[in-house]
């Protein structure tokens, strides 16, 4: 099949954005949830997690279905659960119904990135990180501009209003999409298409290594995602529109180093660097920062200080989720690029889980200090078991 258009990866980049600004929404209302339903940290940490019960699994079934049945209907029914779960979830009416809702969120949300991998892994290496930042760049971009148009509406209408738009807004994505199944799907029924099966891939060590790299990744970038505007408004004292420009700021910058990352990346490769050893020190040296930026972040005293290292952890925690999928990709190959990030990111993604009740649980017991030292070991361990077991990126499988 034909690498996909670009209008079609853009299209790809609209959902991710959309996914992340609906999963992060409950985020940047935290405070007033947190306040409205007398919820404790760990109470929180519960409702965040709850999301990734189903969303992992989820994650997981569809890698497999995106191997064998048409990307463009599946897409299209995962968008249709999370965008109406994201509506109701302004009708809430307790602890309980949220917890339902954010399952449902999370059944809906995990086709996305296997759906997305398995059409982007169609564009050769030389550009598949800039192609990536419609997965990664919606990742940073969707939580931006879920945090600056979510502290506007929850200042003017509260949280409940703002959760039906949101979800409104993530249905009309679905316009542009019906056009769309000749070039995502190919003339082809996608379900011919041989991969490599199941136990194969649960055997191979670097299977298994990303699963790891994903997990701590994901921990430390969703650790932000989570936790960033409670620690603002309940630790630092910030009310709600500084914390929404604070932590927009983040997002913001966390998309534009990833981006310029994955350009950078593809334009070097492209003149003839090892495409292997361009990404593997990309990624230790995001890490470094990233790490180096967390740690000191807890021993801030003022505002400038505590933006500028804020600054200085987004810009190594921005390109590592481009990087994860691209390591997933070139690994997997094409044909079973779908099955192996479902693998990847849905057990990765398992941190979605862990992450949020640990941290909200550390929080209740010693406050916010240890939480951040706590991710930044996470990130690094994930990172050394990488270096160690996948000493080059090159395809393993056809």
């Amino acid at each position: 099949m034909k690498a996909p258009s670009t209008s079609l990866v853009w299209l790809i980049f609209a959902s991710i954005a959309l996914n992340y600004i609906d999963r992060g929404a409950v985020s940047v209302a935290g405070p007033l949830i947190q306040k409205d339903l007398g919820l404790t940290a760990t109470g929180y940490g519960i409702i965040v997690s709850a999301f990734y019960w189903t969303y992992v699994p989820a994650q997981t079934a569809a890698g497999w279905l995106a191997d064998r049945v048409s990307v463009h209907r599946l897409m299209a029914a995962g968008v249709a659960i999370w965008a109406i779960a994201t509506m109701l979830t302004g009708l809430a009416g307790g602890v309980v119904s949220l917890i339902m809702l954010r399952l449902a969120m999370g059944i809906g949300e995990g086709v996305a990135f296997p759906c997305g991998s398995k059409i982007i892994a169609r564009v050769p290496t030389e550009r598949r990180s800039t192609a990536n930042v419609a997965l990664s760049g919606g990742i940073a971009l969707g939580p931006f501009i879920g945090t600056v148009a979510g502290g506007l509406l929850l200042t003017q209408l509260g949280w409940r209003p703002m959760f039906v738009i949101f979800g409104a807004i993530t249905l009309l994505w679905l316009i542009p999409w019906a056009g769309r199944r000749a070039e995502v799907d190919g003339p082809a029924d996608s379900g011919r298409v041989a991969v490599t099966p199941w136990p194969v891939l649960l055997r191979m060590p670097a299977v298994w290594a990303m699963v790891v790299l994903h997990f701590c990744g994901s921990y430390g970038f969703y650790f932000l995602i989570a936790w960033l505007p409670l620690w603002l408004v309940n630790d630092r004292g910030f009310d709600i529109a500084n914390m929404a420009a604070i932590t927009g700021l983040v997002y913001l910058v966390q998309a534009g180093s990833g981006f310029a990352a994955a350009r950078l990346s593809d334009r070097v490769i492209r003149s003839g660097a090892d495409a292997s050893t361009i990404r593997r020190r990309l990624l230790f040296a995001c890490a470094a920062v990233g790490i180096t930026g967390l740690l000191t972040l807890t021993g801030t005293a003022s505002t400038p200080a505590l933006i500028f290292w804020l600054v200085v952890a987004s810009l190594g925690i921005g390109p590592i989720p481009n990087l994860l999928v691209t390591f997933g990709q070139t690994l997997a190959g094409q044909a079973s690029a779908g099955r192996w990030i479902g693998i990847q990111s849905g057990l990765g993604n398992v941190s979605g889980i862990v992450g949020p009740i640990v941290t909200g649980m550390i929080v209740d017991a010693q406050g916010y200090g240890a939480t951040f030292i706590l991710t930044s070991v996470v990130v690094g361990f994930g990172v050394a078991v990488f270096a160690v077991a996948i000493p080059k990126l090159r395809p393993l499988l056809a």
